[in-house]
């Protein structure tokens, strides 16, 4: 396995998102649903000597991971993807893949289970209606918002606690349309 890079180049992530941690935690989740079973689907196209569909899946985790700071996969995938254009590639960067793709996806997943839970704050520091307003115009013009002043907005929302889990979440993914129609429904 290759130990030269980290699993995880955690600063490097967070600058390619812009400082968003929530994104981050959620495109590190993406991956792990999406590409948990990446190993056993390369290796099944390998043994098929379907080599072309292979590297597909082995450029596309080069792709992602490397976008997202898994600097240890993203090292493993370019090496795999370099064989995989030669033909068939050897055994032991096969099991190397293996590895740090489990490594990758174990990491990951721990990261997830060691989250604190965000506290959002018992009220806002803004009236309601002012909470309202603002935070309608500042998703109008597409603007970012840091999650300390999405959390007071939202709390000032007097939302249900899964009305303002949902309405974060449709914030945190540029949902700004379905985010000001939830915030017009609700409050």
């Amino acid at each position: 396995m290759s130990t030269n890079f980290p699993i995880l180049n955690y600063e490097f992530a967070l600058n390619q998102l812009g400082g968003n941690e929530a994104l981050l935690s959620k495109m590190l989740g993406k991956f792990l649903s999406e590409f948990e079973n990446i190993s056993a689907e390369t290796v099944g196209f390998i043994e098929a000597n379907d080599i072309q569909s292979a590297k597909m899946l082995v450029h596309t985790v080069k792709g992602i991971s490397g976008n997202i700071g898994l600097q240890s996969l993203y090292d493993c995938a370019t090496r795999f993807d370099a064989e995989l254009r030669t033909g068939i590639p050897n055994q032991a960067i096969i099991d190397e893949f293996r590895t740090v793709v489990g490594v990758t996806c174990l990491e990951i997943q721990q990261m997830e289970q060691n989250e604190a839970p965000k506290i959002q704050p018992e009220s806002s520091f803004l009236p309601k209606d002012k909470c309202k307003s603002e935070l309608i115009e500042r998703l109008k013009r597409n603007e970012f918002i840091d999650d300390d002043t999405l959390f007071n907005y939202v709390a000032g929302l007097d939302l249900s606690e899964p009305d303002a889990k949902h309405l974060t979440q449709l914030i945190e993914e540029l949902q700004y349309p379905k985010a000001i129609a939830k915030i017009e429904e609700n409050t």
